[in-house]
């Protein structure tokens, strides 16, 4: 996976040990699945994995699936990502970039109880510079509705912004990571519901050579007024994951 799943990624694939060979492939278990730092599993275990191919010339395409569980779409069970991009460094400057196109697709979902299906589909750029990186994403198109104008999130020109930071210290295979990333949706403050937030992690992880890695996480959000009725808690939340690469 490539600049998404924020620390889902960062943390447990930092340390897996991913061959670099043109085919390759990661599976993994966490405690709870956080996407751009909401639960995916109503506070529940998830079990993932992925198949990358990676070409020299700095071409990707992938694929990356999870369970999952949305306490306002019961039909929704599983994740499935489908993602191309390319990436490379500029010159002799030690910036990095990293151009993308991400599909997250529900299969099972929709029906107006859960005001439609829920795929979308993403335009990211990424540039990172020694241990720091920044990400944004675009919604360029999504199938959710907003049946009786009720404001919704997930919908065409939702934007995600993501700074992250990885430094290079590893103290007996401990790596640390962290991240802080705004989401604002273009439906925010339609009808009176606001749905715009900050979210912050911090994780460390531990390589455990032949056996993966595993990696110990905090997350937390500063969600406004009557977001919580999307979002949940914007309590502490800490979570466990192990992640190995093929």
């Amino acid at each position: 996976m490539k600049f998404t799943k924020s620390i889902l990624a960062t943390a447990l694939l930092a340390g897996a040990g991913v061959a670099q060979a043109e085919l390759s492939a990661n599976i993994g278990v966490a405690s709870n699945y956080y996407f751009r730092g909401i639960t995916q599993t109503d506070d529940g275990a998830a079990v993932s994995g992925g198949i990358d191919y990676n070409h020299e010339s700095g071409f990707y395409v992938g694929t990356w699936m999870s369970n999952i569980d949305f306490t306002s779409a019961p039909k929704a069970n599983a994740e499935i990502d489908g993602y191309l991009g390319f990436g490379g460094d500029i010159g002799d400057t030690g910036i990095g970039y990293d151009l993308s196109g991400w599909y997250y697709w529900y299969p099972g979902s929709g029906g107006d109880s859960q005001n439609g299906e829920l795929d979308y589909a993403e335009i990211s750029g990424s540039l990172s510079w020694e241990w720091l990186s920044a990400t944004v994403a675009y919604t360029a198109w999504a199938e959710a509705s907003d049946e009786d104008n009720t404001a919704q999130p997930f919908q065409d020109d939702d934007i995600y912004a993501e700074l992250g930071i990885a430094p290079d210290w590893d103290y007996e295979g401990f790596a640390p990571s962290a991240a802080i990333g705004f989401y604002t949706f273009d439906q925010d403050g339609d009808g009176g519901q606001d749905l715009d937030y900050t979210t912050w992690t911090v994780g460390v992880t531990k390589d455990a050579g032949d056996f993966g890695s595993f990696s110990l996480n905090y997350v937390q959000n500063n969600f406004d007024g009557n977001a919580d009725e999307f979002w949940g808690s914007d309590s502490p939340k800490f979570w466990l994951g192990w992640a190995k690469g093929f």
